[in-house]
């Protein structure tokens, strides 16, 4: 519901927005836009079980990238991915010793193209995927991946007379299939073990387009995942909060 709200008012925006002229570096059908993003990150996790209670907290420097293709009859596919080695283990993580996080998405969308905006709709498939090394033997390795339908909108407004443009986009997982698996011992050896949950995925970010095609951003990235109950994970229900800054280098043809 929440993201129906917003793309309904992502239409309305851009439909105030339509009679101010064209811009130049505006986005238009037909069009590849291809962007590296950086997002440095810090994630919390909250244990409130009989095992383990407490809040731990880790760092993720994400590297990745970003392909988007508007056809001309305003169909189009967007494909996301974004990875990144863990560190900076805080509070109850402190035990970690080596991680990697992993976000990816593909979608489909659907583009209404105005003179100062591009408002889009889309559905696709995603997946997060957090792994994880314990110095003790009892946790060991550790893999939590949840994965599942997307739905969102996402919009572009052009400020009028520049080349700058503000960019926004929400995607909500109604229900992820997560898997849990374990190598170390005791109880967490159980492998795998499974259960359903949801995410959301919101960000905010400023552009600034140069005529030939290159493109810079800056903005901010949300990601909150519920993986669910897990009977054998320490964190039941399991629930992250994963944000931070991001930074994107683009060509746009």
């Amino acid at each position: 519901m929440r993201v129906f709200r917003l793309a309904v008012t992502l239409v309305i925006v851009a439909a105030v927005l339509a009679p101010w002229p064209q811009p130049a570096g505006a986005v238009a059908a037909g069009t590849f836009e291809l962007k590296l993003n950086y997002w440095p990150t810090t994630t919390t996790q909250t244990y409130g079980t009989s095992i383990i209670n407490g809040q731990g907290s880790w760092t993720t420097p994400y590297l990745g990238g970003d392909f988007r293709w508007t056809g001309n009859q305003h169909w189009g596919i967007h494909l996301k991915y974004d990875t990144g080695s863990e560190g900076a283990f805080a509070g109850i993580e402190a035990r970690r010793t080596v991680g990697t996080d992993t976000v990816w998405s593909a979608d489909v969308f659907y583009a209404w193209q105005f003179a100062r905006a591009t408002v889009r709709a889309f559905a696709g498939y995603g997946s997060l995927l957090q792994a994880d090394t314990f110095s003790s033997r009892v946790y060991g390795a550790e893999t939590l991946t949840g994965t599942g339908w997307r739905l969102g909108a996402d919009a572009v407004f052009s400020v009028p007379n520049s080349r700058w443009a503000f960019t926004a986009s929400a995607a909500f997982l109604p229900s992820t299939a997560t898997t849990y698996t374990a190598q170390g011992g005791g109880v967490l050896g159980k492998a795998p073990d499974t259960s359903s949950g949801n995410a959301q995925d919101y960000s905010l970010a400023v552009q600034y387009a140069w005529p030939q095609g290159w493109l810079v951003e800056a903005g901010y990235r949300w990601l909150n995942p519920n993986y669910g109950q897990l009977p054998d994970y320490p964190c039941n229900p399991c629930a992250t909060t994963t944000s931070g800054p991001t930074f994107a280098v683009g060509y746009r043809w």
